[in-house]
């Protein structure tokens, strides 16, 4: 089979894309421009959208981290909890960055967590 024939990763399509991680400190960072389809009514980024993006890049972060730090354990890929806040209005044709980071390295919870912060690139306020 090749990748051609392979089915889109649902939400891959948003616009979103890696601009540069550190899987040994266990972060990544998104640039993304925000198209008019991506807000709500209420003038925010629709927390389907944010939730998507960010379960799907915190999974291979997480995967990724976990074994560069535990190369002899499975890789986790799942958080335990996956929480949505939309935190300022938005405007069609805003450049966003999106932060994710994990603190598997340094934390000494059991459960695995990730975040994934949406900044605006312009005045690095969280939207």
């Amino acid at each position: 089979m090749t990748t051609s024939m392979l089915p889109e990763m649902y939400g891959s399509s948003v616009g979103a894309h890696v601009v540069d991680t550190d899987i040994e400190n266990g972060t990544m960072r998104l640039k993304m421009r925000v198209e008019a389809e991506h807000i709500t009514t209420s003038g925010v980024l629709d927390e389907g959208l944010v939730a998507t993006i960010a379960d799907n890049h915190t999974t291979f972060l997480l995967m990724s981290h976990s074994l560069s730090v535990q190369p002899d354990q499975m890789p986790i890929s799942v958080s335990i909890c996956l929480t949505v806040h939309t935190m300022a209005r938005i405007a069609p044709g805003t450049d966003i960055e999106i932060v994710c980071s994990t603190p598997l390295a340094t934390s000494t919870l059991k459960q695995p967590q990730a975040a994934a912060v949406f900044v605006d690139a312009h005045d690095n306020r969280i939207v």
